[in-house]
């Protein structure tokens, strides 16, 4: 199954990162959770407090406000960058 990507469409966030964590739990394999910014963010965290207290690897992709945007109040422009502990979380990388 080299190159082969399966995509589940998932309406809530929160159950997006607890059913990647399934998957990846299931097979073995690392799960990919993909959301948009804000507070989307925010709804994957108790997947990956879990995720890392199981040793399940667990991939993060959110997108995130433009940085002219952040720290300005506008609308989902919280910290993304600092929204998950080290303590969970072992690589996170802001791509510009």
């Amino acid at each position: 199954n080299v190159g082969i990507v399966r995509a589940i469409s998932v309406h809530d966030e929160r159950g997006a990162g607890f059913r990647a964590l399934g998957y990846a739990r299931q097979n073995g394999r690392p799960a990919a959770v993909i959301t948009s910014s804000g507070t989307a963010v925010a709804n994957l965290y108790p997947s990956v407090v879990e995720s890392s207290s199981d040793g399940v690897p667990l991939l993060v992709i959110t997108a995130d406000r433009p940085y002219e945007n952040r720290d300005t109040g506008s609308n989902q422009s919280i910290d993304q960058v600092k929204m998950f502990s080290s303590s969970y979380v072992r690589w996170f990388r802001d791509i510009p």
